[in-house]
């Protein structure tokens, strides 16, 4: 058991450096929260980790993901803290939010797309993301992460270095070029279909053609047509749900 006091710093240091993993809970975005995973053996455990800001001095709570008990940590008090939430403040690693999409860079192209599942439903019980080559990009230039299940402290080291960027915000100012489209019935997955190619900060380019699971390209299965996929009628503009 440790004191709530010496939690407060660390549960400060997570809501202030990981902004991508911080989900607005209210309309006015003072109250928010991220999941933090924390890695037990070959398996991993959830929580979350909440910041109310509506007074002059931030408070924060923890609780298992997706529901638990919740355990207050604020600056004064002296309380003791169990140490499945002190781990989980201390070496948890944040998830970028829920349905964030990220791209993976070869030089200054994007050739993948990585979407996160943080939130809680029957396809996806516990948090993870999905790994969506671009069509006809070799193996070899695939995420080195692909296939892997968890998310760990690498993830943010590679964002930091440019490999994966955040690509919410360039969705977000391209309405009409990026489509989530159905093609379970096909590939046994969703797809996105780029129109065009886009320019992202930084100088890197998000290509225009079909990006598809991987375990459906590893598969061999039979990738619709771009001109096919941008003509289905069911097809969703990514860019509305990417502006706030």
């Amino acid at each position: 058991m440790i004191c709530t006091s010496s939690l407060y710093e660390a549960c400060h240091d997570l809501s202030t450096s990981y902004p991508l993993a911080a989900k607005a809970v209210n309309r006015s975005g003072t109250v928010s929260s991220m999941v933090l995973m924390l890695e037990d053996g070959d398996g991993a455990g959830f929580f979350v980790l909440s910041s109310d800001c509506r007074e002059a001095a931030p408070s924060y709570s923890v609780w298992p993901w997706p529901a638990g008990d919740i355990v207050d940590i604020d600056a004064e008090d002296s309380a003791v803290v169990p140490h499945a939430i002190v781990n989980a403040v201390t070496r948890g690693v944040p998830i970028p939010r829920d349905g964030s999409l990220f791209g993976w860079t070869c030089g200054e192209v994007v050739v993948a797309l990585i979407v996160i599942y943080a939130e809680y439903t029957p396809a996806h019980p516990e948090p993870g993301w999905a790994v969506m080559p671009l069509v006809g990009t070799p193996e070899a230039q695939w995420p080195t992460f692909t296939g892997q299940r968890l998310f760990g402290h690498w993830s943010w080291e590679q964002y930091r270095r440019g490999s994966i960027i955040s690509l919410d915000d360039l969705i977000a100012v391209t309405p009409a070029t990026a489509y989530w489209v159905n093609t379970k019935a096909i590939l046994g997955s969703d797809c996105c279909a780029v129109a065009h190619d886009i320019s992202a900060p930084g100088g890197y380019v998000l290509r225009r053609g079909c990006y598809a699971y991987y375990e459906s390209l590893q598969a061999g299965r039979l990738v619709p047509s771009l001109e096919a996929l941008l003509a289905a009628p069911d097809k969703i503009d990514l860019a509305p749900r990417f502006q706030r």
